[in-house]
C-alpha cells in the first residue's frame, strides 16, 4: 500500500467512517457463515478483523473485535442465547476471546507501526531531497563571490541560444598586488565585494565566476539604454579596500547567440576588448 494511502486511511478515516464499514463488512461475513452453515465461523471471522484492523488500526480493529465476540457468545451458547454455556464451550469462548484480543492488538500494533515507518521514511526521504538540492546548489556557485561558476556556465548555455546577449568580461585591475598589499583575505574580500555589486546590478542568475578574479556576465534581451546603465553604475559602485577604490577593466561583445559556438565566440571577443583596455590603461570599458 502506497504511503498517501496508509496517510489517508490514518488521518482521515475517522470513527464514524471506519466503524459503518467495519460493521457492514463483519455483518456481511456473519452472514455468510450463518447462510452456508460455516462450522468453524471463527477461521472467516478473525479474517474480517485482521482486514479491518489492518486498514483502520483500532477504528476498525475494536468495533470488529465486539462483533466478532458477539457472535462467538452467540455460536457457541445454548440455545444461541448468548449466556447459557457448557463447560466446553466456556473454555471455546474463553480462547477465542484471548485470540479475538491478541490479533486486534497485534495487528493494529504492526498497522501503527507500519504508518510511523513510512513517515520516517517520507521525512527522511524530503531531508534527502533538500540536502540534494542545496548539493547542486553549491556545485553551480561559486561559494566566494555568490556567483555562479563554469559548470553552471556549461549547464546555462541552452538558455543563452538564439537569444540577442551582452557579454561581458570584467577583471579586478592589479588584482595581485592588493593580495600583496594588504593580504590574500583582502583579496577574497575584493572578489566578494565584486561578486555582490554584480549580482546587485545584473542578477545572479546572468554572472559567472570565470576564474580567478575575472569574472563573465550574460545579458539576455537587454537593450543598450540598459546596459549601458548597468554596466555605469558598477563602475560608479566600485567597492573600497582599506581606503582603496578597486579598479575594473571591462571588454563587452553585443550580438546573437545562433548556437553555442557563436555564444562561445562572443566570450573570446569580449575578452579580447577586456584586455584592450587593460593595454589601453585599465580602469576602462571597451566594446564593441
Amino acid at each position: 500500500m502506497s504511503s498517501n494511502l496508509l496517510k489517508w486511511f490514518h488521518s482521515k478515516v475517522k470513527w464514524q467512517i471506519a466503524a459503518p464499514v467495519t460493521v457492514a463488512f463483519m455483518a456481511l461475513l456473519i452472514g455468510f457463515v450463518y447462510i452456508f452453515k460455516i462450522p468453524n465461523p471463527n477461521m472467516i471471522l478473525i479474517a474480517g478483523l485482521v482486514v479491518c484492523s489492518a486498514l483502520f488500526g483500532y477504528r476498525g480493529g475494536i468495533p470488529a473485535g465486539v462483533i466478532m465476540l458477539a457472535y462467538t457468545l452467540y455460536f457457541f451458547s445454548t440455545n444461541n442465547d448468548f449466556v447459557t454455556f457448557s463447560s466446553e464451550n466456556v473454555r471455546k469462548v474463553f480462547v477465542s476471546f484471548i485470540g479475538i484480543v491478541v490479533d486486534m492488538f497485534f495487528v493494529c500494533s504492526l498497522k501503527n507501526a507500519s504508518y510511523s515507518f513510512v513517515q520516517q521514511i517520507k521525512s527522511l526521504t524530503e531531508r534527502l531531497q533538500e540536502d540534494n538540492r542545496l548539493l547542486q546548489e553549491i556545485s553551480l556557485r561559486d561559494p566566494l563571490t555568490g556567483c555562479r561558476n563554469r559548470f553552471s556556465l556549461r549547464h546555462d548555455f541552452p538558455a543563452y541560444i538564439n537569444r540577442c546577449v551582452y557579454t561581458i568580461m570584467l577583471d579586478v585591475d592589479d588584482f595581485k598586488s592588493i593580495n600583496d598589499e594588504f593580504g590574500h583575505d583582502e583579496g577574497d574580500k575584493a572578489l566578494e565585494m565584486t561578486g555582490k555589486l554584480l549580482t546587485d546590478s545584473f542578477g545572479e542568475e546572468h554572472c559567472y565566476r570565470y576564474g580567478g578574479d575575472e569574472f563573465l556576465l550574460i545579458c539576455p534581451d537587454m537593450d543598450q539604454t540598459e546596459f549601458t546603465s548597468k554596466i555605469e553604475a558598477v563602475m560608479n559602485n566600485r567597492p573600497v579596500i582599506r581606503n582603496n577604490q578597486i579598479n575594473y577593466s571591462v571588454g563587452y561583445a553585443h550580438g546573437t547567440a545562433q548556437d553555442e559556438s557563436t555564444l562561445r565566440n562572443l566570450f573570446i571577443l569580449a575578452d579580447q576588448k577586456m584586455y584592450q583596455a587593460k593595454r589601453s590603461g585599465k580602469n576602462k570599458i571597451v566594446g564593441v
